[in-house]
């Protein structure tokens, strides 16, 4: 696929700052394809599923995988609210959601691949070096391990 037609990977997660990633995405890069993407945990993959409700039946299994099916389902609309601000800015968007099992930077490494995306554009909460090792800093797994260019994109200064 040649260079121009290799699309850009905009993670989104309904944040201001990846709102911020695709504003600069679509700044950076007007009329580029995107796929805006969101990634999502089912209830399943949580801990809490794990160490409490692992083996469930019966009707509260059924609630369970009726939780998972709303999530999906939110995931979706998510993704489709990040694609629609792509397009808003000039960008030619689609939407995707992707289930998560383990960790979020892989995934998203993964996808970039499967998309062979030019670019893999992800916002940065700006943690610092504790916040982020506790909270998993995303942007920096996405950043260290791609084996394309990653734009983190900083949130805006507080006003």
């Amino acid at each position: 696929m040649p260079h121009s037609e290799q699309p850009l990977l905009i993670c989104y997660d309904d944040s201001p700052q990846s709102e911020q990633a695709v504003a600069e995405a679509a700044r950076l890069f007007p009329g580029s394809h995107a796929v805006v993407l969101h990634v999502w945990r089912p209830f399943e993959a949580t801990a809490a599923y794990r160490y409490s409700a692992a083996g469930l039946t019966g009707a509260l299994a059924d609630e369970l995988r009726a939780l998972d099916a709303a999530g999906q389902e939110t995931a979706q609309q998510i993704a489709e609210r990040g694609a629609g601000l792509a397009r808003d800015a000039g960008l030619v968007a689609e939407a995707r959601a992707v289930q998560l099992e383990h960790e979020a930077a892989p995934l998203v490494r993964a996808v970039a691949a499967e998309i062979d995306a030019r670019l893999v554009v992800v916002g940065s909460r700006q943690l610092g070096s504790v916040r982020a090792v506790a909270l998993g800093g995303f942007s920096h797994g996405v950043l260290h391990g791609s084996d394309r260019a990653v734009l983190v994109v900083p949130a805006a200064p507080a006003q």
